[in-house]
C-alpha cells in the first residue's frame, strides 16, 4: 500500500508541477510578447523623431529660401522704384538706357504733360436734365373719364 500512496503522490506531483511549468511558460511568454511590443514601440517612436526632424529641417530650408526671396523681391521693387518712379539722376540714367537718346527725350518732355492731357474740361452751361419734360411711367397722372361724362 505504500507503493500505491508513493504512486498517487508521484502522479499529484506530476499534474502539479505540469500546470505550475505550464503557467509559469504563460507568464514568460507573455513578458516576451510585451517586451516586443515595447521594442516594436521604441522602433516607431525613433521614427516618427526622424520623420519630425526631418520635416523641420526641411520646412527650415524652404523658410530661408522663402527669406531669401522675398529680400530679392524687395531689392527689385526698390531698385525699380529708383529707376521708374523717382527719376533717378543723370548718372543712374546714363547707365540705364534702354532706348535711343531721342525716343528717351521724348518721354522726359512727354511725363510732364501727362497729366495736362488726362484732364476734361466741361463747357456745360447748365446741369443735365435727368427727367423728361413730361410725366410718363407708372407716375403718370391719368386722366380718368367717368362714364357719365
Amino acid at each position: 500500500m505504500d507503493y500505491m500512496y508513493a504512486a498517487a503522490w508521484l502522479g499529484a506531483g506530476l499534474v502539479i508541477g505540469a500546470v505550475i511549468a505550464r503557467l509559469i511558460t504563460l507568464k514568460q511568454l507573455n513578458q516576451h510578447k510585451l517586451q516586443l511590443e515595447l521594442e516594436e514601440s521604441q522602433a516607431q517612436l525613433a521614427q516618427y523623431r526622424q520623420d519630425v526632424s526631418s520635416h523641420l529641417e526641411t520646412t527650415n530650408q524652404l523658410m530661408t529660401q522663402l527669406q531669401d526671396n522675398y529680400s530679392r523681391i524687395a531689392r527689385h521693387i526698390a531698385d525699380s522704384k529708383m529707376q521708374l518712379v523717382e527719376r533717378p539722376t543723370e548718372s543712374v540714367r546714363q547707365d540705364i538706357n534702354y532706348l535711343s537718346g531721342d525716343t528717351a527725350a521724348y518721354i522726359r518732355q512727354s511725363l510732364n504733360q501727362i497729366d495736362e492731357k488726362r484732364r476734361v474740361y466741361s463747357n456745360a452751361e447748365q446741369q443735365p436734365r435727368d427727367y423728361s419734360g413730361e410725366a410718363s411711367g407708372l407716375i403718370k397722372e391719368r386722366k380718368h373719364s367717368k362714364p357719365g361724362e
